[in-house]
């Protein structure tokens, strides 16, 4: 639906008559859905169809009602048909034209009873054919959102029983017009082509949809298709989407000089127009299945590996470190170093692929959509083209194509919102390969200042919400749904094609053959635990997120795991350490074989470090989280995360492993902790009460260590800009016992990877059972080996290792008293899994941001 006056939509609650029963609404909606039904509001100047009513009164007034509920209504409410002969023709062409089979003839046509004579058809057609030449705008990042082939992409939807296929059951021909179907052909008799009369049709209907397509209508421009014509246009998509990720991943600037690389039947590319004769395209990547070797019964049981890959920061990442990945197309980095006097511009190679159509095997004459008209558009608007190179830079992790695309305008390309490039680059990121680098690029070239005004997308997500999916994705097997009802349909996870490990990306052969045979996500046996490479990336892209003054709120309720009550409608909302709770125990209860939370506790250690407040209430029915409310009442009450914690069922939590029991325990520990220390010192007696609060996680003699003390001493940073803990940075000052804590996280994230897919999770350096002894006061000291053995170098009270520049992104040495990490040795096997990356410089990104306060 289009054009849609203001008036039309609610302008507040009470216009939605939500407390009025279902069969009353009606009449006080009555006035809405008359203008809907008489206006031309269906797309492209046509009427408005009864399905795409019904989908506007649900979206907007929480109005459900069946589509068959409303004819009736009409007939009772004397609501003439509002239909011309002008949306009869559309409505024939719109049917005729998802006929494919031979013999069918637009004198096969009936309208109410009546035959549609086929000569006014035509002059329509010639009429349409001939005022047809307005060249129609590109919606931002539209070009590549087709992440899956047609099998995958089928599989991923959500079946409505209100719509048509392939969303639902239901057919497209209006019930008013009858089609024949045409004489079986004689035997031995070959079929005749299509009259020029349906060639007129097929025309019209191929510029109908490259107008869909435009203007980002997906679901409309799916249905109009019949099964093979939506087969061939998903696939051909699909492919550029395949062809332009292998660019951006591949692309940098040095490869920008690169003469093409050595391919069969290629020459050297020789510059050309858009508008002059196809010429094959600088990198000729095919997308196809005979391209990929694929196979229709390929085990894909196996992940392509369990080992992830590794980032490690340095200060100079010189040549010395230079490592080349397995994954990279090694053609291009070995003719880097061929130099032209030309230098290729992203852009204009994607637009060459899509002219030349050399990215597929699908001929462009067997395409359902009118492709010219979607080149035409692309050419009179190269912006919406830099907005798709934008997303596919971000997609990719390729932050030198990034900077690349901001240099050559100086200014972020309008429309760059629409694809929400903090949220896209969470759901792709790569602790594998770039870890936080996405983040720093885009603070660089958008300014500090961009995701505090940008910190929730389109589905009511907080750009924290989008790093925690990706966890939940990662590492666990729940379902999409249960997390967003924004993710119903496709249901599945963003960016669930790229692992945030760096184990594989939409190129790599075994996700290809995956989504060929028709799964559209990644099963759970490709999965494993909450690593050090993903827990790394994490707490790496919150820090450069919410580090600055002028940071987005950390405390910004979540959009994840929105429930309503059934009883008094209300939205019941999560906090974000809330989230974070829940997803810690789906992490725990339905998460991998050899989960420990270690990667749940630093992220809450990390976020409590940049203001998270473990004060904060929400109103939350654990029931309804858990999916197991059956109540007739209300049963959501305002809760803490600590108290949410004790709200878990103790025979969920004995049914764990007792790794994720400890883990489970020293989360809620930390909780506590910081919880009982932003209260003022307590008196013995009270003191017995806040065991009894707060001691359902220890035993009968242990004890909060609270040591609140008013006069904590120096910090650490006072020898750094002032405002550090307040106006400069948001870095919180936390108790000794949490700053030694976020030391000693930091540095086993640093240090440590499993270099053998039966190596352990943690590594001997840090103990679960000891931080749970300690925090549940059943230890005076953290008997931990960093600790004891004086493994870290010096840090601030609060957790931060202030005598190196970056503070807040250090290197392995700079938080290790001694060399003792073992990412960067075990020969070559253990080597060649490594990418070494300067140190984010955040400290002059932040230099001169100033706080900025919400409206």
């Amino acid at each position: 639906m289009e054009d849609i006056p203001p008036e039309l939509h609610p302008q507040s609650d009470s216009d939605r008559f939500l407390g009025f029963p279902h069969k009353d609404r009606w009449e006080q909606l009555k006035p809405v859905i008359v203008r809907l039904y008489c206006g031309n509001y269906g797309g492209n100047g046509k009427a408005t169809k009864i399905k795409q009513i019904a989908d506007f009164m649900r979206t907007h007034y929480s109005f459900h009602a069946a589509v068959n509920e409303y004819p009736p209504r009409f007939r009772l409410w004397e609501v003439n048909d509002r239909r011309s002969v002008k949306n009869d023709k559309d409505d024939v062409i719109y049917a005729l034209s998802k006929r494919k089979r031979p013999g069918t003839s637009t004198s096969q046509v009936s309208i109410h009873d009546r035959p549609f004579p086929p000569q006014k058809l035509r002059r329509y057609l010639k009429e349409q054919t001939r005022r047809h030449n307005a060249v129609q705008t590109v919606m931002p990042g539209i070009l590549f959102s087709w992440n899956l082939p047609y099998e995958a992409f089928v599989s991923s939807l959500r079946k409505n029983p209100d719509k048509p296929s392939p969303f639902g059951p239901n057919g497209t021909t209006p019930e008013y017009m009858k089609i024949r179907s045409p004489k079986p052909l004689t035997p031995g008799r070959e079929a005749d082509g299509p009259s020029p009369n349906l060639e007129l049709v097929y025309q019209k209907a191929r510029m109908d949809r490259a107008s869909l397509f435009l203007q980002g209508q997906l679901e409309e421009l799916i249905v109009s298709m019949c099964k093979e014509d939506r087969r061939l246009c998903v696939n051909y998509f699909h492919d550029f989407y395949i062809h332009g990720f292998t660019m951006a991943k591949n692309w940098s600037l040095d490869r920008l000089k690169a003469q093409n690389p050595p391919t069969p039947n290629i020459n050297p590319q020789t510059h050309t127009s858009a508008a002059s004769p196809a010429a094959p395209p600088l990198f000729p990547y095919s997308s196809s299945p005979s391209a990929i070797g694929y196979k229709e019964n390929e085990d894909i049981s196996r992940a392509p590996t369990q080992l992830c890959r590794w980032v490690i920061h340095v200060s100079d990442a010189t040549e010395d470190y230079k490592i080349i990945d397995e994954n990279e197309d090694q053609s291009l980095v070995q003719s880097s170093s061929m130099e032209t006097n030309k230098v290729v511009d992203f852009t204009d190679e994607l637009l060459q692929s899509m002219t030349s159509n050399s990215f597929t095997s699908t001929p462009l004459e067997n395409l359902a959509i009118a492709t010219d008209e979607v080149i035409r558009a692309i050419q009179e608007d190269p912006v919406a083209l830099e907005v798709d190179a934008w997303k596919l830079a971000i997609m990719a992790g390729n932050s030198s194509l990034l900077s690349e695309r901001y240099r050559n305008r100086e200014r972020a390309p309008e429309g760059l919102d629409d694809i929400h490039p903090f949220h896209l680059a969470a759901a792709f990121l790569n602790g594998g390969h770039t870890c936080c680098m996405m983040f720093e690029m885009l603070v660089r070239i958008l300014s500090p200042t961009y995701a505090f005004h940008h910190n929730v997308d389109s589905f009511g997500h907080t750009i924290l919400d989008a790093l925690l999916v990706s966890i939940i994705r990662s590492h666990t097997s729940l379902s999409p749904e249960t997390v967003s009802f924004s993710f119903q349909s496709p249901n599945r996870f963003p960016g669930e094609e790229k692992d945030i490990c760096g184990r594989w990306d939409p190129t790599t052969d075994k996700v290809r053959h995956l989504f060929q045979q028709g799964y559209s996500r990644i099963p759970t046996k490709w999965k494993h635990a909450f690593c050090h490479t993903a827990a790394q990336a994490i707490c790496h892209s919150i820090i450069v997120i919410f580090g600055p003054a002028c940071a987005p709120n950390i405390n910004t309720m979540s959009g994840l795991f929105i429930r309503r009550c059934t009883i008094c409608g209300m939205e019941l909302r999560l906090g974000p350490l809330h989230t974070l709770v829940i997803i810690t125990f789906y992490l725990a209860q339905q998460g991998m074989p050899g989960e420990t939370l270690f990667g749940a506790l630093a992220v809450l250690v990390c976020l409590l470090s940049l203001g998270a407040d473990v004060s904060l209430e929400a109103n939350i029915s654990v029931e309804e989280i858990l999916g197991n409310a059956e109540s007739r009442e209300c049963r959501h009450k305002p809760f803490s995360p600590f108290q949410l914690m004790q709200e878990v069922p103790d025979d969920l939590i004995d049914g764990w492993s007792s790794e994720c029991r400890t883990g489970w325990s020293s989360f809620a520990q930390v909780l506590a902790h910081v919880e009982a220390s932003m209260n003022p010192p307590l008196s013995e007696n009270s003191d017995r009460g806040l065991r009894a609060q707060f001691g359902e996680y220890g035993d009968d003699n242990s004890e909060i260590s609270l040591d609140y003390d008013p006069e904590m001493g120096p910090c650490g940073l006072e020898n750094w800009p002032s405002g550090v803990h307040t106006n400069w940075l948001k870095l919180k000052c936390q108790s000794a016992e949490m700053g030694l804590l976020w030391a000693t996280i930091q540095t086993e994230l640093l240090t440590y990877r499993r270099i053998g897919v039966g190596d352990a999770w943690l590594s001997d350096n840090f103990s679960m059972e000891a931080l749970e002894a300690w925090l549940k006061g059943n230890s005076a000291e953290f008997l931990t080996p960093l600790v004891q053995d004086q493994m870290l170098q010096e840090h601030s009270r609060c957790g931060w290792f202030h005598r190196v520049g970056r503070l807040v992104c250090p290197t392995a040495p700079e938080v290790s008293a001694s060399h003792f990490m073992n990412m960067d040795s075990g020969g070559r096997g253990t080597y060649e899994r490594a990418t070494f990356l300067d140190v984010p410089d955040l400290i002059f990104l932040w230099a001169d941001v100033t706080v900025l306060e919400e409206p």
